[in-house]
């Protein structure tokens, strides 16, 4: 069967009142072919009260109205034989014939324009009479010709019900941009002294935009405002915002009459009148779900609902035609699946959720989520093939646990289930990125999981596991460290040395140690774990493979980096050749071995590596995710180590809009990124404006991080180079000398980290005179970094270079002109002929006279 007239075109809806108004109009006056026009919709969506407005306009131009109740099927039937009566139709022929083929032949003969307009017609099956209403043998039928027309209201929206006779025009409560015509319902009924336009706005919302239900609203606060503050009730509400707290207690608070209830009870009852008995539980159910999309085919299937009581003999047709009908009344919103949903969903009208929520449903629905949850088709929230699904359950799983946690009494099985599915939805909002609320959740189930199971629990140990987890995500890593440590000295005790739990806090303890700068002792927990899972687990294991991961990265935190390339190079080929080019693990694994080539010298590699990564992950995660961030970032590292000074400082400016949003402040990546942002701004001539960032980051991280940290210290280092260009070289050579003794002292002589201090202490001594030292300073790490890096590494480059100026400063000119030369060709050929270190030693050869440093 073909679509009815107005459904047609589901890609062209329509909007605004008034412009429906205009299409129901201009059809019911059309000349030609005549169609039953019906307005369909939830009850108190207006239907009623547009019909009214048509019937003004018809009656406005003398034209003949009949409005007929439908309600009943004894009101409907006397209402038409009186409309037959007016067409002419004599009492004989009403008491002798088939009373509907009596009134459509009057009206077909009846002269001039007509209108028939049958109101609430919510039972369809009513208009059927003698005959059937799809056919055109019922009490209501196509007009016979362009004299008369037909407009009927009712809640049913089902194509199949009305036939091709009819056209369906469905009318919308209130929301996107007709709220405002919602706000102006509200206000012109409540009056002025009942709130500001944005609590009427944020009131509408609440109410969905439902005609009714503002009405109700603004008469209730304009009846309460009339009555002296003495005599009013205590806590009546009297403005938009309390009557919106009200409402939030319960709908018995604010519904006078039990109108706003019963609107939906009526259409309940039309359900059980057609032999829908379980529409009313699966409704009480659906409401019980948070106020979000719900994906019901993952939700609402006869696997989810085995242990649900009524409904759980429900199969798959018929939950099916429960979720139909209740559509077909407006009381659900079905969605199909989109480009961002790969199910289909559905959402409930706000006060439909409201008159619907039943206590005794809760059980089932945390049973049925956590079914869908855990079933064997959905993957884990660490997939991301699976993220889309966890999106839509997430809000549902936050919801019932809350839920079940304020009921009273609480039921500790229902409560356990729903804290599971609770759980596994925040480490989805980790994994996403989103850390604020997965330690929010993370908190809460840990509050209660304490509170019902005890401190020593496993279920309560691993959720403390993973809110530590979710605070060094936040940068809080000396609180991560604590409970690590606590719990590591639990799952010692408990469960032994070289179980795969301690081992897990363990390791997690030494990314802590890592992040807080003690390398070596993260170095010496990493080594033991690995021999352990060496051992046990097998060389290719993901655990395995994982400490190893961690390890290379401390391999080049402690400058050990050609060790961490083959580590890295290892550990990827396993992955790409396991889990495949676009897993995360293989991606983190490549991004690592960029950064480890980037440390190497080989930029264009490295940028070519983060380039693609940053594709993938834009592509995945989205642009705002920590981990598409984090690529960005690395990238715009190796742009500015290629000279593309300009364009890093727009990808750093990128990130950090983006990350303070996500992040916060101060985030140690936020601060990272503002750090290497700053040195980007000194390169590009603005060295005030890069010294007070060095010098907001350095305080915040001297704050949180100490004197000694790793992160303080390369902050100091270049705060003290920003110094230098501004003239106050006293002031960074002993900013230098304090970094350096530290450094050397727990880096080591050799760590590139302390040769970088040493290099750029020798140029300040140049700078104070102190040729001589200078010179003997920049052949001894020339010399180291010949041997470890090699003759044409852009850092070996950069002393080698810096040594032919102090050589010029102390009159060998000619070995200076050499070395500069030397520099140059090896710099064209590594960096290119544009790059600003090629062009550098260029100018510097050319004049000899005029001395530049780089670093």
């Amino acid at each position: 069967m073909a679509p009815p007239l107005g459904l047609r075109d589901p890609k062209r809806p329509v909007r605004g009142r008034d412009e429906l108004l205009g299409q129901v109009e201009a059809a019911l006056s059309a000349p030609g072919s005549r169609l039953v026009q019906v307005l369909c919709g939830m009850g108190g969506s207006g239907k009623t009260a547009m019909a009214l407005e048509l019937v003004t306009r018809w009656l406005g131009r003398g034209e003949q109205v009949w409005w007929v109740d439908a309600r009943q099927e004894s009101t409907l039937e006397a209402g038409l034989r009186a409309v037959a009566r007016q067409a002419g139709a004599p009492e004989d022929q009403l008491r002798a014939g088939d009373t509907a083929d009596v009134l459509w032949s009057h009206l077909a003969r009846y002269e001039g324009r007509w209108l028939l307009v049958v109101d609430n017609a919510d039972d369809p099956v009513l208009l059927d009479g003698p005959g059937q209403l799809s056919e055109g043998t019922g009490w209501i039928r196509r007009p016979a010709d362009s004299r008369g027309s037909v407009l009927v209201t009712t809640r049913d929206s089902t194509p199949q019900t009305w036939g091709s006779a009819c056209a369906l025009y469905p009318v919308r409560p209130l929301t996107g941009d007709d709220l405002t015509n919602a706000v102006q319902i509200l206000r012109d009924h409540a009056g002025a002294v009942a709130g500001s336009s944005d609590d009427a706005r944020r009131l509408a919302e609440r109410l969905g935009g439902l005609p009714l239900a503002l009405q109700l609203a603004g008469t209730y606060l304009a009846d309460a405002n009339n009555v002296p503050a003495p005599y009013r009730e205590p806590g009546t509400p009297v403005d938009f915002g309390s009557y919106q707290a009200a409402l939030d207690r319960g709908l018995e608070y604010v519904d006078r009459g039990n109108v706003i209830a019963q609107t939906w009870a009526m259409s309940v009852k039309l359900l059980d009148q057609r032999g829908l008995p379980l529409a009313r539980p699966l409704l009480r159910l659906i409401a019980t779900f948070a106020d979000a999309p719900l994906p019901y085919t993952l939700l609402l299937t006869p696997q989810t609902l085995a242990s649900s009581g009524e409904l759980a003999h429900l199969d798959g047709p018929g939950v099916w035609s429960l979720l139909t009908a209740l559509a077909g009344l407006g009381l659900i919103d079905l969605q199909p699946a989109t480009g961002s949903n790969p199910v289909p969903t559905l959402r409930v009208h706000p006060l439909v959720r409201d008159a619907s929520l039943d206590q005794v449903a809760l059980g089932t629905a945390v049973s049925a989520l956590h079914n869908a949850a855990f079933a064997d088709e959905m993957g884990k929230p660490e997939e991301p093939e699976y993220w889309e699904y966890w999106r839509l359950l997430q809000p549902h799983a936050w919801h019932l646990f809350h839920h079940v946690t304020v009921t009273e009494p609480p039921d500790q099985t229902t409560t356990e289930t729903a804290a599971r599915t609770a759980s596994s939805a925040a480490r989805y909002l980790q994994v996403k990125g989103l850390y604020g609320q997965a330690r929010s959740e993370y908190e809460a189930v840990l509050a209660y999981r304490r509170n019902a199971l005890g401190d020593t629990h496993p279920q309560t140990v691993l959720t403390r596991h993973n809110l530590a987890g979710v605070l060094r995500d936040l940068g809080e890593v000396e609180l991560a460290r604590s409970e690590y440590e606590a719990i590591l000295a639990h799952e010692r005790e408990v469960l032994g040395e070289t179980h795969p739990h301690t081992l897990t806090a363990r390791h997690n303890l030494a990314g802590v140690l890592q992040d807080l700068g003690e390398v070596e002792l993260a170095r010496s927990e990493y080594e033991a774990i690995l021999a352990h899972e060496r051992e046990v687990l097998g060389e290719t294991h993901p655990s395995t493979l994982t400490t190893r991961h961690e390890l290379a990265g401390v391999l080049r935190d402690l400058g050990e980096v050609e060790l961490a390339r083959s580590e890295y190079e290892a550990i990827l080929a396993h992955e790409r050749e396991v889990l495949g080019e676009t897993h995360p693990s293989t991606l983190t694994a490549r991004h690592e071995l960029a950064g480890v080539l980037q440390d190497l010298g080989e930029v264009e590699l490295a940028r070519s590596e983060y380039e693609a990564i940053l594709a993938h992950r834009r592509d995945v995660l989205g642009e705002t995710h920590p981990n598409t961030l984090t690529a960005r970032h690395s990238l715009a590292g190796v742009l500015r180590d290629l000279g593309e000074v300009e364009l890093a400082r727009s990808e750093f400016e990128a990130v950090l809009a983006h990350g303070r949003d996500v992040l916060g402040e101060t985030h140690p990546h936020i601060l990272t990124a503002r750090h290497n942002l700053a040195g980007v701004l000194q390169d590009l001539g603005e060295v005030e404006l890069a010294r007070s960032e060095f010098e907001a980051v350095l305080a915040h991280r001297r704050d949180v991080l100490g004197e000694t940290h790793p992160s303080t210290l390369t902050t100091r280092h270049s705060l003290a180079w920003v110094l230098r260009d501004l003239g106050e070289v006293e002031l960074a050579r002993s900013e230098y000398e304090a970094i350096l003794a530290h450094q050397r002292d727990v880096l080591g002589e050799t760590h590139p980290s302390t040769l970088t201090t040493q290099h750029n202490l020798a140029w300040v001594l140049r700078d104070l005179g102190e040729v001589e030292l200078a010179r003997s300073e920049y052949e001894a790490i020339l010399a180291h970094r010949r041997d470890v890096l090699g003759e044409t590494h852009p850092s070996t480059l950069t002393t080698r270079h810096n040594l032919a100026w102090v050589l010029r400063d102390l009159g060998e000119v000619e070995l200076a002109r050499s070395e500069f030369e030397a520099v140059l060709a090896h710099q064209r050929d590594v960096l290119g002929e544009t790059h600003p270190s090629t062009l550098t030693t260029q100018h510097n050869l050319a004049n000899l006279r005029q001395p530049r440093a780089v670093d």
